[in-house]
């Protein structure tokens, strides 16, 4: 009886131990999925917003884009001048 007993413990602990693996395996191979999901999507926004800096680059001024007024009568100036007020 001690024996028949310990034979459906084992096969049962065995099964389970099979199934619990498996069970690991699969969260394993998913959160490797996301994971690698996650290294693409930040290399190809890396690379597009590299491409995208060297076209502005190349295209728009930095004087013109860095250009700021230093005092407020500038400030308003460029205010105006901006929105077309007359």
């Amino acid at each position: 009886m001690k024996n028949k007993l310990f034979i459906i413990l084992s096969t049962l602990i065995l099964t389970a131990q099979t199934v619990y693996s498996a069970a690991v395996k699969s969260v394993v191979v998913k959160f490797s999925l996301a994971m690698g999901g996650v290294v693409l999507s930040s290399v190809l926004i890396f690379l597009g917003l590299t491409i995208y800096n060297k076209l502005r680059d190349s295209i728009t001024p930095e004087e013109e884009i860095l250009k700021h007024p230093k005092t407020k009568d500038e400030a308003i100036k460029f205010f105006i001048r901006k929105n077309k007020i007359q």
